[in-house]
């Protein structure tokens, strides 16, 4: 009987000194947390200096990705119309944010660098479908207000 009055007193006498300590949590959105710079996060699809899209729709991110969270659908070009710096381009383009593990190996397995990772990592929404980012969410990078 005594040993357990002793072993209720130790717990107490441990939470109390840990209501002293100062806590780990953040004020979110007040205040952010600072992350490393090798942090990925959402992606994002780049584009050159003349607006045309990176991507060639070559589908190597989609091959290499281990969730198969990407699905790729490429096409060429048609003349005169300017899509790609080359004759194919992707005509869809999507990442399933749920399904993504954010590895980075699409990043690595681009050869024409379209595909980034960027550090934002606000990722929110009210049903499934609202975390597949399609090709004009990804070309519009998202950016933290």
């Amino acid at each position: 009987m005594l040993t357990g009055f002793r072993a209720i007193a130790n717990g107490l006498k441990t939470t109390l000194q840990m209501l002293k300590e100062p806590r780990d949590t953040i004020p979110y959105p007040e205040k952010r947390r600072e992350y490393s710079p090798r942090f990925r996060g959402k992606h994002m699809l780049a584009q050159d200096e003349d607006g045309h899209e990176l991507c060639v729709g070559c589908g190597l991110c989609e091959a290499v990705c281990p969730a198969h969270a990407i699905r790729v659908v490429a096409a060429g070009a048609g003349e005169g119309q300017p899509v790609s710096w080359t004759e194919r381009y992707a005509v869809d383009y999507e990442v399933d944010l749920i399904r993504c593990i954010f590895c980075g190996m699409c990043e690595e397995a681009c050869p024409t660098n379209a595909v980034r990772l960027t550090p934002f990592n606000e990722l929110a929404a009210y049903s499934r479908l609202d975390m597949v980012a399609d090709k004009a969410e990804l070309m519009a990078p998202p950016i933290r207000t």
